[in-house]
């Protein structure tokens, strides 16, 4: 009977496929496939390296482009000059403030940006009520003081362009950033 159940045992053993970690077939796809997944997860790697530094680039380009409109708002406040019209500072100021709250309001939460914003806007605000205290009143009382707007509203452009000015130079200082981090991935 021994015998027996060794030679069943035998065919048995004879039946059965050799293993497989013992096929080089089995080595050679189980080193491409360890490749394949190391080189995907270093794919993966620099394409999250691409993506934050496009990020950064894009905010960049918007840092620059809103540095160029706040840099026309500080040349139109500046050439405000006597003899300006109601009509002519009514709607400088509107546009002024227009300009102001739409290039900053998409940074208006950034702690280093948040302060300087909102004495921009305050500026502005300050603006706009300088020039309803020096509203004509009646068609030609204009012409009796022509430059009452003007005085009117000097003291807050110049106000508008400071405040408009630090904001500036702190977009810049972004856009360039200056930071620690400058250089490091």
């Amino acid at each position: 009977m021994p015998a027996e159940i060794q030679s069943s045992v035998e065919q048995i053993l004879q039946r059965i496929p050799p293993p497989f970690w013992g096929d080089p077939g089995f080595w050679i796809s189980l080193v491409v496939g360890v490749s394949g997944l190391l080189f995907s997860i270093l794919a993966w790697v620099e394409a999250k390296r691409a993506k934050s530094a496009a990020m950064a680039a894009g905010r960049t380009v918007k840092l620059q482009t809103i540095a160029i409109e706040l840099t026309e708002i500080v040349q139109k406040l500046d050439k405000v000059q006597p003899g300006i019209r109601f009509n002519e500072a009514r709607d400088l100021i509107a546009e002024t403030s227009r300009r102001v709250h739409r290039a900053t309001s998409p940074f208006s939460k950034e702690p280093q940006l948040s302060e300087s914003i909102d004495s921009a806007k305050q500026a502005v605000q300050a603006a706009q009520l300088s020039l309803g205290k020096v509203r004509p009143t009646e068609p030609g009382v204009e012409a009796d003081a022509p430059d009452a707007v003007y005085y009117g509203i000097e003291a807050d452009c110049t106000v508008i362009t400071n405040a408009v000015s630090d904001l500036l130079g702190l977009f810049e200082k972004q856009a360039f950033d200056f930071g620690e981090n400058n250089g490091k991935s």
